[in-house]
């Protein structure tokens, strides 16, 4: 997935032309913080495609529909921007959703995810010809485990700390070795990292829900040493209990001397939990 960028959108920050950190930012604040269904005609391609776990839609009108509906269970949404990445083509964000829940006696939550992006910016079919200047794919976890976890409880988790300048953000060349490793990483199931937080492990114990014995990749998008990833992992229930399941994951992570060192990862544990049952009643 990693590609030359062209084209110069004006205030980038840094050597590599960023065309998509610009998207990023009217994605964030207009269309999800702003509420506004209106923005996506501008920002998102016609044929929009977006996978989010087991979901995936092809058009940007059927996901603009579907956001719609959580934006009105959840009519103060917030969407916090913790890191962002960008090679000027293609983008990342890990960022928390929050706000207070109609359906759940105006409980609260606040969930994380990860979230890639791709772009028609080196396309040169839109504007003056010096590229695109639409999002026209994303892939993305949100950890819905956690959210559930919140709204049946009411208490919310804390928000964590917003990126200072995110939409600031120098954008890197895209590191073809930095992406290899965490392809093998991922190949490999994903195994513990000291440095790498899984979903809401630092706030409860539920632990992972698969055992992995291997992944495979969707994309990888890279700026620099930081990578982000979508893909999925196979395994056994990690609590000993039977089946066996497989289970989207995204990550937001950074390579220190050829190894993942620190980061997140988002797993769709909800999906994989209610899979592994399954595999239990089938066996």
């Amino acid at each position: 997935m990693s590609a030359e960028v062209a084209g110069v959108e004006k205030g980038s920050v840094g050597a590599v032309p960023d065309r998509v950190l610009p998207l990023v930012r009217r994605w964030t604040v207009s269309w999800l913080n702003g509420h506004d269904p209106a923005a996506c005609e501008d920002l998102l391609a016609e044929d929009y495609r977006l996978r989010i776990g087991t979901f995936e839609v092809d058009r940007r009108d059927d996901y603009v529909e579907a956001t719609v509906g959580q934006l009105a269970q959840f009519p103060g949404l917030v969407l916090t921007v913790h890191d962002v990445l960008t090679n000027g083509r293609q983008a990342a964000v890990h960022f928390t959703e929050h706000g207070v829940s109609l359906r759940h006696d105006g409980n609260a939550a606040a969930w994380t995810g990860v979230v890639l992006f791709d772009s028609d910016s080196d396309s040169g079919v839109r504007g003056n010809g010096a590229g695109g200047d639409r999002l026209t794919r994303a892939w993305a976890e949100e950890d819905y485990a956690a959210r559930r976890r919140q709204l049946a409880s009411g208490t919310p988790d804390p928000v964590g700390s917003p990126a200072v300048a995110p939409w600031d953000t120098p954008a890197e060349p895209a590191d073809p070795t930095a992406e290899s490793v965490v392809l093998a990483w991922l190949e490999a199931g994903l195994p513990a990292v000291e440095g790498v937080v899984w979903d809401d492990a630092d706030l409860d114990d539920a632990g992972p829900a698969l055992t992995s014995h291997g992944g495979e990749v969707d994309v990888v998008v890279s700026a620099g040493s930081r990578v982000a990833f979508h893909g999925r992992l196979a395994g056994a229930a990690a609590d000993g209990s039977g089946g066996s399941a497989v289970m989207d994951v995204a990550g937001f992570v950074t390579v220190v001397d050829g190894k993942v060192a620190s980061g997140v990862v988002v797993s769709d544990r909800l999906a994989a939990r209610s899979a592994l049952k399954k595999s239990r009643q089938a066996d």
